[in-house]
């Protein structure tokens, strides 16, 4: 053991900020979302002290300059908002959790300290996805009378710590929970939801590559896990993303690795149908009966699940559609927006439009109704010229084509689901946009590459991806 200790002081004092920087990939996503921002500030500072020690500069590459300018627009627009605290704490939140990705951009300079991160990743979701399972389980066994409420694991996970800080600040921040629905280590279901996504096809990649087959055993069930934890939400959206995950990466990996992901689909299938039958109350109602609903041919009168998912997807539409109306119909708003931070939104919607929601359940939406056209072409920037970054990579052999295909599907799947979901409503959330986005800055500068400074490079890029891909499959 002392061995171990003296070791790992050794491998800090050579590169502390990467030690700190592994642990913020794997703890934040763990701790409560009013400690995890601390450790990475702290690992951060930590970063920047070694990198002013050994005479570098922290870089943030073109990736990140476009970030600036849409975090920077962001701040300014605390100056016409109505509430400028909320604008300036959001905006805050977004500079803060940006830290991460320039400690990825510039110490994940090796493929091998990317996989590091990757498996991090992994192990993380997969934490949380056990959690959510036993939640979601223990619950539903409390429920139909086999265990009592002393047994079941709370959901979510730091629920009594929360109300007591949440309730301790001076302003306000809603506590309400979920506890049919499982939340892991994250306050929310929804936000778990997303977490899963953003780690499945990470944890798909890391399984088709599995050096030896007792890592290919363990990144299954890691995977399993995960899935898991993606059910355990009850989240219908994530849920029939994580499908499409699965049914784009095969189309894409078929030749390679069609029976190893056949594997996957089994479990994935089998986990995460349930799931959505159960929440439009086909089985498992809240009436009572396991299968109330197929029994009696007459789901919506017979349990409140359907009726709640029904009036759920109604609720969406309902929103979407007054976003819209209200914003179409002042210029100032369809330019420059409210003002940066999502409770503008909630104000108009429930003040206009008597709709008692937060946000506009859609980032295109929310992001346009904050900081309207400029700001919502901004961060469409930031989004092509991730992709970009990806395309241009040259994946002429089979791992590197995994890896850059299991990033963009990771990216790609967080984009989904933030059409149904404000998906940067916490640092928790916020910050798989920068993990994600310092990954395929890592990648862009690990792997070679042909650079796309043109409409005409992106088409050159494309079409070489896609050759590429009939190449390798």
């Amino acid at each position: 053991m002392k061995e171990k200790i003296d070791a790992f002081k050794i491998k800090y004092r050579e590169n502390p900020g990467w030690i700190w920087l592994c642990s913020v990939i794997f703890l934040f996503p763990i701790l409560p979302e009013y400690v995890s921002p601390f450790i990475l500030f702290a690992g951060f500072i930590v970063f920047k002290r070694q990198w002013t020690r050994e005479g570098k500069k922290a870089k943030v590459g073109t990736l990140g300059k476009l970030e600036i300018a849409f975090m920077s627009f962001a701040l300014i627009s605390a100056l016409w908002s109505a509430n400028k605290l909320d604008s300036l704490g959001s905006a805050g939140l977004w500079w803060g959790m940006f830290l991460v990705q320039v400690m990825i951009y510039n110490l994940a300079n090796s493929r091998g300290k990317i996989e590091k991160l990757l498996k991090l990743i992994t192990l993380s979701a997969a934490a949380n996805g056990l959690v959510g399972a036993i939640q979601i389980i223990t619950y539903m066994l409390n429920k139909f009378g086999y265990i009592g409420s002393e047994f079941v694991l709370v959901t979510p996970f730091y629920k009594s710590l929360d109300r007591a800080v949440y309730t301790w600040l001076p302003f306000s921040i809603s506590t309400k929970t979920f506890s049919e629905r499982a939340s892991g280590f994250y306050s929310n279901p929804n936000l778990l939801a997303v977490y899963m996504l953003f780690a499945y096809p990470i944890s798909i990649y890391l399984f088709l590559n599995a050096e030896t087959k007792k890592k290919k055993i363990f990144y299954f069930f890691m995977n399993i896990l995960i899935t898991a934890g993606m059910s355990s939400t009850l989240t219908r959206a994530g849920c029939v993303f994580a499908l499409f995950g699965w049914i784009f990466l095969f189309v894409i990996l078929i030749k390679r690795h069609g029976k190893e992901l056949l594997r996957i689909f089994i479990p994935t299938v089998a986990i995460i149908i349930p799931s959505i039958l159960t929440r439009y109350g086909i089985i498992f109602a809240k009436s009572g009966g396991v299968i109330s609903g197929i029994v009696t041919g007459n789901i919506g009168e017979q349990n409140t699940n359907f009726v709640e998912a029904q009036k759920s997807s109604q609720a969406h539409f309902e929103i979407w559609k007054s976003v819209w109306d209200y914003i179409t119909g002042n210029v100032h708003y369809i330019i420059r927006g409210l003002g940066f931070g999502c409770e503008s939104t909630g104000n108009f919607l429930l003040e206009t439009y008597n709709l008692n929601k937060p946000h506009a359940h859609n980032f295109v939406l929310e992001i346009w109704a904050e900081l309207g056209i400029i700001g919502l072409v901004l961060l469409g920037a930031v989004i092509i010229c991730a992709f970009g970054k990806l395309l241009e990579i040259n994946a002429n052999n089979g791992r590197k084509f995994d890896l850059v295909f299991c990033v963009f599907t990771s990216l790609l799947l967080l984009l989904l689901f933030g059409l149904s979901d404000y998906i940067f409503n916490s640092p928790k959330q916020i910050i798989l946009l920068m993990i994600l986005l310092g990954l395929t800055q890592a990648i862009s500068q690990c792997y070679d590459k042909m650079l796309i400074k043109s409409t005409g490079d992106l088409v050159k890029a494309t079409s070489k991806t896609i050759k590429e891909m009939v190449e390798l499959t």
